[in-house]
C-alpha cells in the first residue's frame, strides 16, 4: 500500500499586505491571500484561483517583513481542508495553504527605500525559479 502525500507549489501575487499574528502561546503566524492566474481557456478568458496561505514561526516573521501587496511570490506547503460552521449556522469548508517555504520572484517595487533589502537567501532552501510559460506545455 502506498503512502500519502499532499505537497503543493503555486506562483501567484499577493492581493493584500500579509497579517503577522501571534498565537496564544506566542507562536508568530503571517496570513495573506495570493491571486494564482489558470492558462487562458479555450475561449481566450483569463481565469484565477485565490488562495489562503499561512506560514508559521521564523518564516512567517520574515514574510510579514518582505512581502507586501502585489509581489510575485513561489509557494511551497501543503493543502489543509477545515470544516466549520458560520454565524449563521451554515456549514462550510475552507481550502487553506499552510507554507513551508517561500520564495520572493520579483525584485523590490522601485521607490520603495524603506522596505528591507532582499538578499540572495530570503528564508527557504528552494532554488530559484524563473518563470516561463513554455514550461506549461505539454510535450505531447
Amino acid at each position: 500500500m502506498a503512502g500519502s502525500y499532499n505537497h503543493i507549489v503555486l506562483v501567484g501575487r499577493l492581493v493584500a499586505d500579509p497579517e503577522l499574528r501571534q498565537t496564544q502561546s506566542g507562536v508568530p503566524v503571517t496570513s495573506f491571500r495570493i491571486a494564482v492566474d489558470r492558462p487562458k481557456s479555450r475561449d481566450g478568458e483569463k481565469q484565477t484561483d485565490f488562495f489562503g496561505v499561512s506560514i508559521w514561526r521564523q518564516r512567517a516573521e520574515r514574510a510579514a517583513e518582505f512581502l507586501q501587496k502585489g509581489r510575485l511570490v513561489l509557494i511551497a506547503g501543503r493543502v489543509q481542508i477545515r470544516e466549520y460552521t458560520d454565524r449563521d449556522n451554515n456549514k462550510r469548508t475552507a481550502v487553506d495553504v499552510v507554507a513551508d517555504d517561500f520564495q520572493m520572484l520579483d525584485s523590490r517595487p522601485t521607490g520603495d527605500s524603506a522596505a528591507p533589502r532582499q538578499t540572495g537567501a530570503v528564508a527557504n532552501d528552494l532554488p530559484e525559479y524563473e518563470y516561463n510559460p513554455a514550461d506549461e506545455e505539454v510535450p505531447f
